[in-house]
């Protein structure tokens, strides 16, 4: 069974697989969908399941982590509302993507070169294996056909992240 580790930096992969092919095609042909659903979703698991972690697990640094995570959550999120406006042929598209690259770029690699091994020091391999299992689960949930392309349409995507925190991981299974 895959560690939290693991299953994380696969989804950070994906990240940039997705933001990479956004930039390999025509401008015509990008989907935009492709990256903005899986940044989406990772911030989503990120913030309901491995920042809680963290700072579980992890102690003053976990809380200092889960401030900057949050603020990068914060940043993203405007950015990703921002790239909304503009099609994927105009240039502020591109200026759009770029700016939200700029924060996701030192959070992964924050995220994959210190948080991952810090916590994967301070829990259990079952407990590791049991956050990877949780991880996939609500990642699984919300990778669900929601519409075209595999994505929420926009009603969905906003009752999901206005949804509060609390109540989502009461939804999810992660508290009672």
């Amino acid at each position: 069974m895959p560690k939290i580790s693991e299953v994380v930096k696969r989804d950070l992969g994906v990240l940039q697989d997705a933001y990479r092919h956004l930039w390999s095609v025509k401008p015509e042909d990008r989907n935009p969908n492709d990256f903005i659903w899986p940044l989406k979703r990772y911030l989503i698991v990120e913030d309901l399941l491995v920042t809680p972690a963290l700072e579980d697990h992890l102690g003053r640094s976990g809380e200092r982590r889960h401030k900057r995570l949050a603020d990068d959550d914060e940043s993203m999120n405007a950015k990703l509302k921002h790239m909304q406006n503009f099609e994927p042929t105009e240039p502020s598209y591109e200026s759009a993507l770029r700016a939200i690259w700029i924060d996701l770029e030192p959070h992964i690699r924050e995220e994959v070169g210190k948080d991952l091994d810090q916590l994967e020091e301070s829990i259990s391999q079952s407990d590791s294996e049991e956050l990877a299992n949780k991880y996939e689960h609500i990642n699984h949930l919300l990778q669900q056909p929601y519409g075209e392309e595999g994505a929420p349409d926009k009603d969905i995507l906003m009752a999901l992240l206005e949804t509060p925190r609390k109540e989502l991981m009461t939804k999810f299974g992660l508290t009672s």
